[in-house]
């Protein structure tokens, strides 16, 4: 892949603040975690930030995807309550962005964890996906 000229920054962060709703508890046949913060919103939640930081700073059609994502939620945070979300860029090689993140509400922290995502051409991207449904599907 060619050199791209793009503007993002080791040390480049972002913060999030919200007030947790509904949609972000997980919806289980146990009710009594129902009024909690799910970890998969805490995720959906860091690949928005991720994206909102770095993808405006690329080359017109390159995007963002995720390769791989580090979690630890480490305290409960009750359906309500704000919580602070920052993503920072640690490293860039190549086209890979490593991020860290972490979670606070007014408690404590609520998550931690890392991600990395890589910078690809968004038409690349979907004419790989497509080439892979043809050679599967033998036409």
């Amino acid at each position: 892949m060619r050199r791209l000229n793009y503007k993002i920054k080791e040390g480049d962060s972002i913060t999030y603040s919200k007030i947790t709703t509904a949609s972000d508890a997980f919806v289980s046949n146990t009710a009594t975690i129902n009024y909690l913060l799910s970890t998969t919103s805490i995720i959906s939640m860091v690949i928005d930030l991720s994206c909102k930081l770095i993808d405006d700073k690329l080359p017109q059609n390159y995007i963002t995807v995720g390769i791989k994502m580090d979690i630890s939620h480490l305290n409960p945070t009750l359906i309500g309550d704000e919580i602070s979300l920052t993503a920072t860029v640690k490293k860039i090689e190549n086209h890979k962005i490593f991020l860290e993140f972490v979670v606070v509400d007014n408690n404590d922290v609520v998550s931690t964890g890392s991600c990395v995502r890589v910078i690809v051409n968004k038409d690349k991207l979907f004419e790989n996906a497509y080439n892979r449904i043809h050679k599967n599907s033998g036409g």
